[in-house]
C-alpha cells in the first residue's frame, strides 16, 4: 500500500471512529436526566424540568440512600413526560416521603404533581405554585389541539391526571380547578387562600434549608417564574 493510500486509509478510519464516538456520546446523553439532583442529609433536592429519565435517576438515588425522608423542590417548572412523572409521584407516595418547596422557590405544572404525594407537604416563605390546563394534539402537519376543559367530564382523556390527583388528595376538585384556571400556554399562580382551600399544604417545618446549587437555581427560577406576580419578588 502506498504512503498516499495509507494516509487516506488512516483518515477514513479516523472519521469512522469519530462517528462511532459521536454516536455513543449521543446515546449517553439520551439516557441522562437534565433534572439536577442533589442529596443533603435526609433531603433530596430537585431542580429543573422532569424528563423521561428523571424517574430512574431519582428512584436509584432513593434506593441507594434510605436515609432520605424528604423531597425538596426548588425551581421546577414542568414535565416532558407526564406518565413518567406521575409514576415517580406514586413511588414517592409509596415510599411515604415528605415534600417541601424551598423558601423563595417555585413549582408549576408537573412540579406541582410531584409535590402532592408527600405525606407531610410544606412550603417556605414567598413560594409560587402554578397550575394550568393540559392539551391533546393529533394529526400531522397542521395539528388539531384540544384543551382539557373541552373534553367531556366523562371522557377517558381526563383519567391520567384526574385519577392521580384523587389518589393524592382523596378528591379530584383540585384537578377540575387546575384545568379551568389557565390554558395550557399560560399559568395561574395560586393564592394563599386557594392553597389552603385545596389542602395542598398540611405541615410546616422550622428548618432553614440551604440550597445546594444557588447559581443554577437563580437561572431556573427566572425561566419558571418570569411572569410571577411582583408582590413577593
Amino acid at each position: 500500500m502506498s504512503r498516499h493510500m495509507d494516509s487516506a486509509f488512516k483518515l477514513f478510519a479516523f472519521f469512522i471512529l469519530l462517528g462511532i464516538t459521536s454516536c455513543c456520546a449521543i446515546g449517553r446523553e439520551q439516557t441522562t436526566t437534565e433534572t439536577v439532583i442533589n442529596k443533603r442529609g435526609e433531603n433530596l433536592f430537585l431542580l429543573g424540568n422532569f424528563d423521561n429519565f428523571t424517574l430512574d435517576a431519582v428512584v436509584k438515588k432513593l434506593e441507594k440512600s434510605p436515609e432520605i425522608t424528604r423531597i425538596v423542590f426548588t425551581a421546577n417548572g414542568g414535565s416532558n413526560d407526564d406518565s413518567a412523572t406521575l409514576k415517580l409521584g406514586r413511588f414517592i407516595w409509596q415510599e411515604k416521603l415528605d415534600t417541601h418547596v424551598l423558601e423563595g422557590g417555585v413549582i408549576a405544572s408537573g412540579g406541582v404533581s410531584l409535590f402532592l404525594p408527600g405525606v407531610k407537604r410544606s412550603i417556605g416563605k414567598n413560594v409560587y405554585i402554578g397550575v394550568h390546563s393540559w392539551q391533546h394534539c393529533s394529526g400531522s402537519g397542521v395539528l388539531n389541539c384540544k384543551s382539557a376543559k373541552d373534553f367531556a367530564h366523562t371522557d377517558p382523556a381526563h383519567r391520567l391526571h384526574n385519577d392521580y390527583i384523587k389518589e393524592m388528595l382523596s378528591t379530584d376538585s383540585f384537578y377540575w380547578f387546575s384545568i379551568n384556571a389557565a390554558p395550557q400556554n399560560s399559568i395561574h399562580w395560586l393564592s394563599s387562600s386557594e392553597i389552603q382551600s385545596f389542602k395542598l399544604v398540611n405541615h410546616s417545618i422550622n428548618e432553614n434549608l440551604e440550597i445546594p446549587f444557588p447559581r443554577a437555581f437563580q437561572n431556573e427560577y427566572e425561566n419558571v417564574c418570569h411572569n410571577c406576580p411582583m408582590k413577593n419578588r
